[in-house]
């Protein structure tokens, strides 16, 4: 494809896979690398002995997670969609609904479609598994919608 809902790489201009673990996002920028490009930096990197770098700020690449999250809640901080989804995304793959339908409903609020979606498909999948979520069609409509 051209192009898809999340834009091309800001390095190699190359639109972003639709397979997300076949892209990077970046904590300190909340940019998301194709795999290419940060595999390239990598290897360039580990060839002139560099310390790990972000592609697109330039600035040094987090060594642990823990450092990883304090970046990314800051990007949260500064109103970054972006980040919220990731966040969002980590939440809801530990099984905290509650919060990882806080950070995408926010997500949403700033006007991330990959977020709408989510939302949809979270809601409508809530509500068919009995997870405590009021069948609400309207909303799993409005967000699909605006995905």
């Amino acid at each position: 494809p051209e192009s898809s809902h999340l834009g091309d790489c800001p390095i190699c201009c190359l639109p972003i896979p639709l397979d997300l673990n076949k892209a990077t996002m970046m904590p300190c920028c909340s940019k998301l690398i194709c795999d290419g490009c940060d595999h390239a930096n990598q290897k360039r990197e580990a060839k002139g002995k560099l310390g790990r770098k972000c592609l697109f700020c330039r600035k040094p690449v987090p060594s642990t997670t823990d450092r990883a999250d304090k970046m990314v809640m800051k990007r949260i901080e500064a109103n970054d969609s972006a980040a919220m989804c990731q966040i969002g995304g980590k939440c809801l793959k530990e099984g905290d609904y509650d919060v990882a339908l806080d950070y995408f409903k926010k997500a949403a609020d700033l006007g991330n479609v990959g977020a709408h979606y989510i939302l949809g498909h979270i809601l409508f999948q809530m509500h068919c598994d009995g997870e405590g979520v009021d069948k609400d069609v309207k909303k799993e409509v409005y967000h699909l919608e605006r995905a």
